[in-house]
């Protein structure tokens, strides 16, 4: 493991209160939002529906391009300051969903918004990273996931009300509401101790993180691991509605209990994924809980009880619980494992656009297969979870070498 530099600041428990409410406000906004964005720009801004996927999805992936430059500003002039400046920019960028109507202004809007997304989540653990003290990081990053969860879940239910809605003034209401709390979760950081970023002399030249090319596959493959989500939320309900006897309601149901488990458990498996070597263990428990859960789900497919069906598929996302906590444990400790000392936001923005990239197709991609495949894509579902998690041992050595080449090469140039 890359040691970490040594810090004075940021241990007690007013700074980690700070580092959880600001996560909590964000969290409510994004459940409010993410729930209810597709049908308030269609009825509400009246965005033909196949303009708005295409233009959400576009954006979204131009969004991703932002993150690499972000990162390297928080190496630069300081992690708070970034992500404070990110977090504003949310707020702001948030907005511009009030104001149009058409193709071309949403993809606008899409990218910015995005850009600023991908970014805050790069920024924030690189932040959290060099604020805590050693061995604290990542306790935060799961007690701040726990907060994450239930305020995420608060959120959809404040868009559930507004969704029953018929007049417009509640959705415009709700993306004012969604602007306010970044600006409220940027007040917050605000109040977090400075870390000053490292001194010019100590930071590896260009792009760091993007020349450690097995760092890049490292984060390329597991990031597979996040189509877990995407099968929750849009691959499970359409395979209920069309291919088994479970009534279709279970899928938001699944929706709520994934939540509550992974509120009552992260903290708990985050400790599996602290070091180098559980990290990449926990990698391997993921992808083989995830194989088997969609092999759980395309099972359910055959019994004609609806209560087998149902069995079935909770079943299955029991399995679908312990792979995303154990892959959040291993992309968290992968992560900050093999970063280079003074890049910091430049590893952290790699690993969040490569998962924001597999989390923008990942939709998509598990729809197609689901629905077009019938049992069989479930089974490609499971063979990519598995063979993704394959190279990461054997990666892992040469990303800590060149992560150390990286930090040796800084001291020679500086001198010491």
């Amino acid at each position: 493991m890359i040691p970490k530099p040594v810090r004075e600041t940021g241990g007690d428990r007013v700074t980690v209160r700070c580092i959880l409410l600001s996560e909590g406000v964000t969290a409510f906004g994004d459940g409010l939002w993410f729930s209810m964005w597709a049908v308030y720009l269609t009825t509400i801004q009246g965005v033909p529906a196949a303009s708005m996927g295409v233009a959400m999805g576009i954006g979204g992936g131009i969004g991703l391009l932002v993150a690499l430059p972000i990162g390297t500003l928080t190496d630069r002039l300081g992690a708070r300051e970034v992500l404070l400046t990110v977090t504003v920019l949310r707020a702001l960028f948030s907005l511009a969903f009030l104001a149009l109507h058409s193709f071309w202004p949403l993809l606008v809007a899409a990218a910015l918004f995005t850009s600023m997304e991908t970014a805050a989540k790069g920024t924030k653990v690189a932040f959290v990273y060099l604020l805590m003290p050693e061995g604290a990081c990542m306790p935060v990053l799961a007690r701040a996931r726990v907060v994450q969860h239930l305020l995420y879940a608060a959120g959809a239910g404040a868009a559930a009300w507004v969704l029953s809605r018929s007049a417009a003034g509640p959705y415009h209401a709700a993306v004012v509401v969604n602007s306010l709390t970044f600006a409220a979760s940027a007040a917050v950081l605000a109040r977090l101790p400075h870390v000053p970023p490292a001194p010019a002399a100590r930071r590896p030249a260009g792009m760091a993180a993007l020349r450690n090319l097995p760092f890049v596959a490292v984060m390329s493959s597991t990031a597979l691991l996040a189509l877990c989500w995407a099968l929750l939320s849009s691959g499970l309900p359409l395979w209920l509605k069309d291919d088994t006897a479970a009534p279709v309601w279970i899928a938001p149901l699944a929706v709520l209990v994934s939540s509550l488990l992974i509120a009552l458990f992260q903290i708990r498996v985050t400790r599996s994924g602290e070091r180098l070597v559980g990290a990449v263990r926990s990698s391997r428990r993921a992808g083989l809980a995830l194989a088997g859960c969609c092999l759980v789900f395309a099972a359910a497919a055959w019994p004609t009880s609806p209560l087998v069906a149902c069995l079935l598929v909770l079943g299955g996302l029991c399995l679908h619980v312990v792979g995303e906590l154990y892959y959040v444990a291993a992309r968290w400790g992968l992560s900050l494992s093999l970063m280079a000392p003074g890049a910091q936001g430049q590893y952290q923005a790699v690993a969040a656009t490569t998962e924001g990239a597999v989390v923008a197709v990942g939709p998509a991609l598990v729809t197609t297969l689901v629905t077009g495949a019938d049992g069989a894509g479930w089974g490609v579902l499971a063979l990519v979870f598995l063979l993704c998690c394959l190279p990461v041992a054997r990666l892992c050595g040469p990303a800590v070498r060149r992560a150390a080449g990286e930090a040796g090469g800084v001291r020679e140039r500086s001198g010491a």
